[in-house]
């Protein structure tokens, strides 16, 4: 693992050696750590909750709901060497104080781009995080030899970033016209009582009061039972 002081050359020795070292852009010393770097909040995000998109940088920030799952884009874009690899792992202060997951990921040798963070919220109440606020960090490690097996991966993920919003433009629409089917059925079942309703007030006026009273008292549960399945 390199300390802070090995990041730092790692980056000088990149300035003169473009295949080799370390290139963090934007870098600022002051998020280095002693085992690592703070990355911070991007410029986007996702909701896996609310099915969008968010742009982080016009919000300022992108708040997670409880039980919500976001993906975060990295501020910083990175690049390795074929010899440095990396690990990305939560900062205590918001996993312990803010509720949120652990992070367990990789960056493999080789990598240039930004990265892509999914962070879920285990509280009860929404946790806010600012634009640029750091929230992860990146340790980086020495490889023993070089890495050779091939990336075969676009740089920033956007195959994974447009997947994502593909799979959730898929989920909206199912969720849609699940929808649209359990207003029909509750729609049909509200014609069927009153139908009912009217033919026993017909044969039975005091049967169907009964019926119409009983009717009255438990269709908001009913109703709430279907919209909320």
């Amino acid at each position: 693992m390199l300390s802070d002081t090995d990041i730092k050359q790692q980056i000088e020795h990149r300035k003169n050696n473009p295949t080799e070292g370390i290139y963090i852009d934007p870098f600022e010393e002051k998020y280095l750590t002693p085992v690592g770097y703070d990355f911070r909040i991007g410029l986007k995000g996702f909701s896996w909750k609310n099915k969008r998109e968010i742009d982080i940088e016009k919000e300022r920030q992108i708040e997670i709901e409880p039980n919500d799952t976001v993906v975060i884009e990295t501020l910083e874009s990175v690049s390795l060497s074929k010899v440095v690899g990396g690990t990305i792992h939560a900062m205590v202060s918001k996993a312990v104080l803010y509720g949120l997951s652990h992070i367990s990921t990789t960056i493999d040798p080789g990598w240039t781009g930004k990265l892509l963070i999914s962070v879920s919220n285990y509280r009860d109440s929404p946790v806010v995080l600012r634009f640029r606020d750091s929230f992860c960090t990146v340790c980086f490690h020495q490889m023993e030899s070089e890495s050779k097996v091939p990336l075969g991966r676009p740089p920033d993920r956007d195959d994974i970033w447009e997947r994502l919003l593909e799979i959730s433009r898929q989920e909206k629409k199912k969720k849609e016209k699940e929808n649209v089917s359990r207003n029909i059925l509750i729609i049909s079942l509200i014609i069927i009582v009153l139908f009912l309703g009217v033919f026993v007030s017909l044969k039975n006026p005091d049967l169907g009061s009964a019926l119409a009273a009983f009717i009255a008292l438990i269709s908001p549960v009913v109703y709430d039972r279907l919209k909320s399945k």
